[in-house]
């Protein structure tokens, strides 16, 4: 009956039904993975905060399906702990520019409830920190193998600095504004579910990412020209700097003494 009674605030009082939401929403999808006989019904009164959404106004997922165009084939999300961050995460960057839909999930039962789901109407749910993900055309596919090319010998000299620090270092096919930053490996946990893993057990350690570095950015192109001309040293520091710089914007920077240090070194070469 209680169900009946937040079906029907769903479909016709939608003011008591965000009050419910407001108040008990964080219970109410922990039952996702303990009221099996009810799962189905559950998951149709689930609501997201989403990057198409306006402030207050999250979506369920059926309302997200519909909105996919018809070529994309999975529901994207991102996880984290404050919905402004996650606004402003890198990660969305390409799927701002091509205007995809992405969950923004701020709740911190979304990191355990999103990968028992796993699907919704034959959709497969997503993260966008995963490395592997599928993203992009043939056109685009086939310009950054052009442009792996052309900067095989920077991603070699990165990854070889880096070492053991990084799973491997790739160029980004997400990135369009910014120079650098993380991604999960194919068995690696998300950056929030990491966090919360490492508050029960101190003494879990971070588990390695993947470095993605944007080859449109001014920067790694101005990289490339100083590995090219063999300007070892100062490759080395940018490739820690734009490595800390993802760390600091992901709250793991264990050494912001460093970072600040290495760029104000960077400071004075630049303005010599």
């Amino acid at each position: 009956k209680i169900l009946d009674m937040i079906e029907y605030w769903a479909k016709e009082e939608q003011d008591k039904f965000k009050e419910f939401q407001k108040e008990f929403g964080t219970l109410f999808k922990s039952g996702l993975n303990s009221d099996f006989t009810n799962r189905d019904r559950i998951v149709e009164l689930l609501r997201f905060h989403s990057t198409k959404t306006a402030e207050g106004e999250p979506t369920s997922l059926k309302d997200y399906v519909e909105r996919m165009p018809e070529q994309q084939k999975e529901i994207y999300y991102l996880c984290g702990e404050k919905l402004s961050e996650l606004k402003r995460d890198p990660k969305l960057e390409y799927f701002r520019k091509k205007d995809i839909e992405v969950l923004l999930l701020d709740d911190p039962v979304d990191t355990f409830l999103i990968p028992g789901l796993m699907n919704y109407k034959e959709k497969p749910l997503k993260s966008i920190e995963k490395a592997d993900i599928q993203i992009g055309d043939e056109e685009e596919k086939k310009s950054k193998k052009k442009k792996k090319e052309n900067l095989d010998g920077l991603l070699k000299a990165i990854k070889e600095h880096l070492g053991d620090k990084v799973e491997d270092v790739v160029l980004s096919k997400r990135l369009v504004e910014s120079a650098a930053m993380l991604t999960i490996g194919k068995d690696g946990l998300d950056t929030h579910m990491e966090r919360m893993m490492k508050m029960m057990d101190k003494n879990a350690g971070p588990s390695k990412k993947v470095f993605e570095i944007n080859p449109e950015h001014p920067l790694i192109k101005n990289l490339n020209k100083q590995h090219e001309a063999g300007n070892v040293d100062i490759v080395k520091k940018a490739a820690d700097q734009l490595y800390e710089g993802t760390l600091l914007l992901e709250g793991n920077l264990e050494s912001p003494g460093n970072y600040v240090n290495r760029m104000t070194e960077l400071m004075v070469k630049a303005t010599e």
